[in-house]
């Protein structure tokens, strides 16, 4: 059996999930695929997805590049949070349609308490600083 290769050189699709023929139907703007125009992604019907994307690509790199020098003068013992939050969580989020989080204090499964930072409609988001180990947890840092 012969394996089939991939037009896709920075993308690797294992599994059913996202199958190649399903990422080329995309990547052709094939319009017989739901959820590709420009009303799916709240645009004015003569706006182009790909020009949005660029948009919001270069305004990410752009606040990725006035953050990046901070996490180089970051102290190893400074989790960063206040800084990560406001500075690249907050415009990530928002350009990504979350608009401004709200704070939250927590959340209650049947009795257990989970540390949440902010929310978003119903959904728990819990952001954390660039410094915050996400493999261990960290004293004194909540989640």
């Amino acid at each position: 059996m012969r394996r089939r290769t991939s037009p896709f050189t920075a993308v690797r699709s294992e599994g059913a999930l996202l199958p190649p023929e399903l990422l080329q139907r995309v990547a052709e703007g094939d319009r017989e695929l739901p959820g590709l125009r420009p009303e799916d992604f709240h645009l004015s019907p003569n706006e182009r997805v790909n020009e949005q994307i660029s948009r919001s690509w270069s305004r990410l790199v752009g606040v990725w590049a006035a953050f990046a020098p901070e996490l180089e003068r970051m102290s190893p013992n400074d989790p960063g949070t206040g800084r990560t939050r406001e500075r690249w969580l907050a415009p990530l989020f928002q350009e990504l349609g979350f608009g401004r989080l709200e704070p939250a204090r927590g959340l209650e499964i049947h009795g257990k308490h989970y540390p949440i930072s902010h929310r978003w409609q119903r959904v728990p988001i819990h952001l954390v600083g660039a410094g915050v180990e996400l493999d261990r947890r960290e004293r004194g840092v909540a989640g």
